[in-house]
């Protein structure tokens, strides 16, 4: 019986991904009743804090502490009140919130659950809104956070995973009153920061044009596993945003749509704003898919044509070999009366053939083109 051949095959480089929820703490909510509290993502020691800002078009106050209970003091009726917390991993102090503002339940829930897509929801006193904000960083590349709004009359209370935020520039025009937002009413500042999110989605997508023209260059020029590894890093990335995004247009689409007293007409406009650029982005993501899926064939068109170059050499070497082989191995018989053993240029003479034999065929296979 013929043995069996083993091939080893090479193993494929894995990819990492982040993932936003930790898989054990998932698995803790299943079976919970609703409104179970129970934060999903990845677990810190970070310290979680607690800003709030109060104002109106002539003041404006902050003060930030360790809970709501250290700042709670300076909101005010007929102000504009921005309650951030940073960091969701204390249930207690996300459990103080919900109690100090008479949140339910259910919003707690969404807003700890760090897996949950974009969406648009309304309670009693509050328009519920969560979206997926990203970081470009340096060392780390992309960054993913989970960000929830909870819009009630006269105050706005924002929920981030982490302490790093775009609201900067929001915080900043609020100190300086530049602008008119210290002249708008607080479904405006829902408008701007949920606007902010959603403008630096274009600089994670130019991050993702650069990176695909990098790999386009590197296929054309050298493709390697390194390169299928980046390419399969990228896919993957381009997928989770795609999914981060794409629910964000039906989630502005019903905000837009809604009738509650909390949100005035005029702030609705400034939204259709936001829809358009959640389009472009969603549009931009399925070009970039292209481009990838693209870019992945030209990376498989490149392998196999570098392979069929080196089996084309190989070939070409084999050919030439075969009558040179033929003509060594007839010589190389060990019979006794082979009729060309005793000639004196014997062993020149076929030396000379096999050389003349050669260059014929290399120039037959030029004149071919198959050189």
């Amino acid at each position: 019986m013929a043995k069996k051949l083993k091939i080893k095959i090479p193993p494929i480089p894995k990819v990492s991904i982040r993932r936003a929820a930790h898989p054990d703490q998932v698995k803790q909510t299943l079976g919970q009743s609703p409104g179970t509290l129970i934060y999903t993502g990845k677990k810190t020691d970070g310290k979680v804090s607690v800003e709030v800002f109060s104002y109106n078009e002539k003041s404006i106050e902050e003060k930030a502490g360790p809970n709501i209970g250290a700042c709670k003091d300076i909101i005010q009726d007929g102000n504009v009140n921005w309650v951030n917390i940073n960091g969701l991993h204390q249930i207690k102090t996300i459990n103080e919130i919900g109690e100090e503002f008479n949140l339910h339940p259910l919003l707690l829930e969404d807003v700890l659950n760090v897996d949950q897509r974009p969406k648009y929801e309304e309670f009693d006193k509050f328009l519920f809104f969560t979206i997926k904000m990203f970081h470009q960083t340096e060392e780390h590349g992309i960054s993913y956070e989970h960000v929830s709004f909870a819009l009630g009359k006269g105050i706005i209370i924002s929920f981030q995973e982490k302490p790093e935020d775009l609201f900067n520039v929001i915080r900043d025009r609020l100190r300086n009153s530049i602008g008119k937002m210290r002249q708008k009413q607080t479904d405006y500042l829902f408008y701007r920061l949920i606007d902010t999110i959603v403008d630096h989605y274009y600089f994670v997508l130019d991050s993702f044009a650069e990176k695909i023209e990098q790999l386009e260059d590197e296929v054309m020029e050298n493709p390697s596993t390194q390169t299928l590894q980046k390419l399969q890093g990228i896919r993957k990335e381009l997928i989770y945003l795609r999914r981060s995004v794409y629910p964000l247009r039906e989630s502005i689409n019903s905000l837009m749509k809604n009738e509650s007293p909390l949100m005035r007409k005029e702030t609705e406009r400034y939204f259709s704003d936001v829809y358009d650029h959640t389009i472009h982005v969603i549009e931009s993501l399925d070009t970039y898919r292209e481009l990838l899926s693209g870019i992945m064939d030209l990376y498989m068109n490149s392998v196999s044509n570098k392979m069929n170059e080196i089996m084309k050499v190989l070939t070409i070497m084999s050919t030439i070999f075969i009558p040179l082989t033929f003509i060594a191995g007839i010589y190389g018989m060990n019979f006794e009366y082979i009729p060309e053993l005793g000639y004196h240029w014997g062993y020149a003479a076929v030396w000379i053939l096999m050389i003349l034999i050669a260059i014929i065929m290399l120039l037959l296979f030029k004149r071919k083109k198959w050189l």
